[in-house]
């Protein structure tokens, strides 16, 4: 047990040494500085309905579906697992109150609150942990976390219909819940913070899958009030969240579909909206109001264009690689996001176990390259015709960033279409598509760990891996780097996973994005952590 605790730490500490550095750049930049945090608790004040933008409307609420980070940042306000993470991306307990690993990591013994209950105002209890685990492994398409889970004892079988329970699930008690692995699996405990993790009681579930997706009962410190599409979602507060009753009164989330910053930006200066993201000219515009609160911070992200690779227009890697090369990251970012995000050099960020930095002189070699008038244009290239580019997002911003790709492509000869569908769930119908050629994509890590990036975006089987990229090495090398309890072998197993990646050109990497939101004055208690603000919790936010 201690062996394993001591693996651990070490691996939690080799993310908190790299994205610490990022923490303190958010309180070098938030203004004003006073958060909850800092504000004297007697003033916290009960009451009010906050009122947050969602750029798309969300696919589902069901926890277990939801793939778009629109979902997930109503899901965050709505369910609760067994662990959470802190602000600073340590696993804390949430439904579990505790947990101990026995028999050096091969179990994992989790004692659950006394005090927690569905918004129904049932009694949560370790049948229910067990029953929204195991609906996991049986759904379709299957979530990002089945592969963590795919470590429980009998859960292999389970999935594949050979048996009809998961022997490593075991309910002791109503409060006391064991876990079995296969092996010892050190990021197991982290992967139990995802989101799709979220305990959901079975008797709604009972309901239809459908219905509860449009009605989810959870046990967070927000509970269902209505959903009215392309307009707004309506929470309110659950009284009796074990936590502590929340703040606020309730939370309006108004939805903009396609990302209707413009609309956003002129509701927050009507003090419509209570926070926005904040972009480019926009940020610049917020930041001459020193009432206004400005929170900047690196996040645990990646801007791409991903490429079909199974189109016969781009099955050739050196067609990719020169479409790559073409774009000029650097006076992107200067000219369409004025400076605010860092170039993507690879693809795990900065902040994670793997980072590869010395991309940095690879990416001013093509920068030269590409400057120069008489830079080549390959007969393979010149064949292809025009290309077409899917993005969900339709803001002055994605707009503007399309159109400069298109620009730098036509200087090869290249013309480019760009096609919008802003309804999340038509998007990724067509992402899976045969027509599907180029496309727009934001990711953003589930959990603070580098397998977060690699493996639903690049393993063979994935439902992530829209590119329809292939390579067994790759998919073995993957295998082989979720076993590794060694941190530093296991970071340079990701760092030779991406060079043998970015050989082939699945993806361009654009950006890594950061986490950019402004507030109205009178909004305490804000806390965002490098995950992205979507994976925040309103739960002691509070209106002064």
């Amino acid at each position: 047990m201690k062996h394993l605790y001591s693996l651990l730490i070490i691996c939690l500490a080799v993310v908190m040494i790299t994205v610490n550095p990022l923490m303190g750049q958010m309180n070098a930049e938030e203004r004003p500085t006073s958060q909850s945090t800092n504000a004297n608790k007697t003033e916290n004040r009960y009451g009010g309905i906050y009122r947050a933008p969602l750029l798309n409307n969300p696919s589902t609420l069901d926890p277990a579906y939801v793939q778009d980070m629109y979902g997930v940042t109503v899901v965050q306000q709505l369910f609760d697992g067994l662990v959470q993470f802190s602000p600073d991306l340590f696993v804390i307990p949430a439904l579990a109150e505790n947990w101990q690993a026995e028999e050096s990591g091969k179990v994992y013994r989790f004692r659950l609150r006394n005090d927690a209950h569905f918004h129904n105002g049932r009694k949560i209890v370790s049948h229910d942990i067990i029953f929204s685990l195991t609906r996991l492994f049986r759904i379709d398409p299957p979530p990002a976390i089945l592969p963590h889970l795919l470590r429980i004892s009998g859960a292999k079988e389970y999935a594949e219909k050979k048996l009809e329970t998961i022997s490593g699930l075991t309910a002791v008690d109503d409060r006391t819940l064991v876990i079995r692995l296969e092996e010892p699996y050190a990021p197991f405990l982290i992967a139990l913070g995802m989101y799709q993790a979220k305990i959901v009681p079975a008797e709604e579930l009972e309901k239809g899958e459908d219905y509860f997706a449009h009605h989810p009962v959870g046990s967070g410190p927000f509970k269902f009030s209505s959903w009215e599409e392309n307009e707004k979602i309506k929470l309110e507060k659950f009284s009796d969240y074990y936590a502590g009753s929340p703040y606020l009164d309730g939370i309006d989330f108004f939805i903009y579909p396609g990302g209707q910053l413009d609309e956003v930006f002129a509701d927050f200066q009507k003090n419509v909206l209570d926070e926005m993201p904040v972009y480019g000219k926009i940020r610049e515009r917020l930041a001459v109001d020193k009432n206004i609160k400005m929170i900047h911070r690196p996040s645990l992200s990646l801007l791409f264009y991903g490429f079909n690779c199974q189109n016969p227009r781009f099955k050739d890697p050196r067609i990719r690689k020169e479409l790559s090369e073409a774009l000029d990251r650097q006076e992107l970012v200067s000219q369409i996001y004025r400076g605010q995000f860092e170039i993507a050099r690879s693809i795990i960020p900065p902040g994670l176990p793997g980072y590869l930095p010395e991309n940095e002189r690879i990416e001013r070699e093509k920068r030269r390259r590409f400057k120069d008038p008489g830079a080549q244009v390959s007969e393979e290239l010149k064949k292809i015709g025009p290309v077409e580019i899917v993005s969900n997002v339709q803001s002055p911003f994605s707009q503007a960033e399309l159109n400069y790709v298109r620009e730098c492509w036509a200087r090869l000869g290249i013309s480019t279409d760009i096609k919008y569908i802003t309804n999340w769930a038509e998007f990724e119908r067509y992402l899976k598509s045969d027509g599907l050629q180029i496309f727009r994509y934001a990711w953003f890590a589930d959990i603070p760990d580098p397998d977060n990036f690699l493996q639903p975006l690049f393993a063979s089987d994935s439902q992530n891996n829209f590119m329809r990229y292939k390579d067994n090495k790759v998919d073995k090398m993957l295998r082989d780097a979720v076993g590794m309890l060694d941190p530093i072998a296991r970071a340079e197993m990701y760092q030779q996973l991406q060079r043998t990646i970015l050989d082939s050109v699945p993806i361009i990497p654009l950006l890594y994005l950061s986490v950019d939101s402004a507030y109205q004055p009178f909004v305490q208690g804000i806390q965002v952590s490098p995950l992205g603000a979507h994976t925040m919790s309103y739960h002691r936010v509070w209106v002064k």
